[in-house]
């Protein structure tokens, strides 16, 4: 029996998080998604800083020497995490659950897509090149979520803008 592929592993991601947009609906999963963009500027504002710390080249606080042996991708990877997990379940983005802003199974769904793929696409954004390249020859779909990150990063955000025009029509109708 042939052992199961990433493709597989990827499309079970992919329907676990439209699972969890279900489950959460519209405050949570655009709370989740801001958390990723978050996750993501933190992430490319700091890690280098950690890295630093943990390679005992630099103190925190001046007083602090941390040595360790952890990797950019290591560091990267749970400070992504941990950014996401603490945006998403403590800011409080959307309080008003208004008619208006209910969204529809179809746009939960595509939500749900561009939030899990962004999240798959910035973990393989952290490894370096040439550790994405065996994804990339064994999957179809690790390496089009690879080769398009660039989309992955703003395709949410022009989702975004242009359901806002649909609700905002929908609610002067």
């Amino acid at each position: 029996m042939p052992a199961p592929s990433w493709d597989l592993a990827l499309t079970v991601i992919f329907l676990i998080g439209i699972a969890f947009g279900y489950i959460l609906q519209r405050d949570k999963i655009v709370g989740t998604l801001l958390g990723v963009y978050a996750g993501l500027v933190v992430t490319q504002a700091v890690a280098g800083s950690i890295q630093q710390l943990f390679q005992g080249d630099s103190f925190l606080f001046n007083q602090v020497w941390i040595k360790a042996n952890a990797n950019p991708f290591s560091i990267r990877a749970v400070l992504f995490g941990l950014t996401i997990a603490i945006v998403a379940t403590k800011a409080n983005i959307a309080s008003g659950k208004s008619k208006s802003m209910l969204l529809s199974p179809l746009e939960i769904i595509v939500y749900s897509i561009m939030t899990t793929g962004l999240i798959i696409a910035s973990i393989f954004f952290f490894m370096p090149g040439d550790a994405r390249t065996p994804y990339m020859l064994t999957s179809q779909i690790a390496k089009f979520i690879i080769q398009n990150y660039t989309w992955w990063i703003v395709s949410p955000i022009l989702f975004m803008i242009v359901s806002g025009f649909i609700h905002k029509k929908e609610s002067h109708e």
